[in-house]
């Protein structure tokens, strides 16, 4: 396996999804966390990423290996040897420079900032490429403690429209390479 795309923080490594690495997610979760160099966690994925996320990354990086580091990342604490959450975006800057980010930690890991850093973490990644102009983010209107993360990096909260399909109101945050974290 080619070596992945890292990152790293303060208190993260963030490793980019490959095609390999997204596969063996899905097929073969002990070969995954073999692969990342971290102890198995029982409660791998999180909550926010489900079956089908998975497999749609899968499938986009399988496509277009070169598109690596525009999809998912994995949240990785150096110091504990284990994964934390994911975050990661749904693909590469649109004709006007914008990609969308997204995240989830596992529910051990919350509200302890680790969310806020690996955001920070790939905002400073996505704005290292001249085509990205900006950063949007969506969130449920009832997840307040998802968008305190976006506030803290800087995000900026837009419209929220009803998501009929979902049953719920969805918020529209963005962030332009001029604003810094708080």
């Amino acid at each position: 396996m080619p070596k992945p795309i890292e990152i790293a923080s303060p208190r993260l490594r963030l490793v980019a999804l490959n095609a390999e690495l997204a596969s063996l997610q899905l097929d073969d979760r002990l070969a995954f966390f073999r692969a990342l160099g971290v102890d198995p966690e029982p409660s791998w994925p999180p909550e926010l990423m489900d079956q089908v996320a998975m497999e749609w990354t899968r499938d986009q990086l399988a496509a277009t290996p070169e598109a690596t580091g525009w999809y998912g990342w994995i949240y990785i604490s150096p110091v504990m040897n284990r994964l934390l959450g994911t975050g990661g975006f749904k693909g590469a800057p649109d004709a006007q420079g914008a990609v969308e980010i997204g995240y989830s930690m596992l529910l051990s890991y919350r509200e302890q900032g680790l969310a806020t850093e690996g955001v920070v973490a790939l905002l400073d990644w996505a704005y290292t490429h001249d085509e990205v102009k900006s950063v949007i983010a969506h969130t449920r209107d009832d997840r307040d403690a998802s968008h305190r993360v976006l506030e803290k990096a800087g995000f900026v909260q837009g419209a929220t429209r009803p998501d009929a399909d979902q049953g719920f109101d969805v918020v529209e945050w963005h962030h332009a390479p001029d604003r810094r974290a708080a």
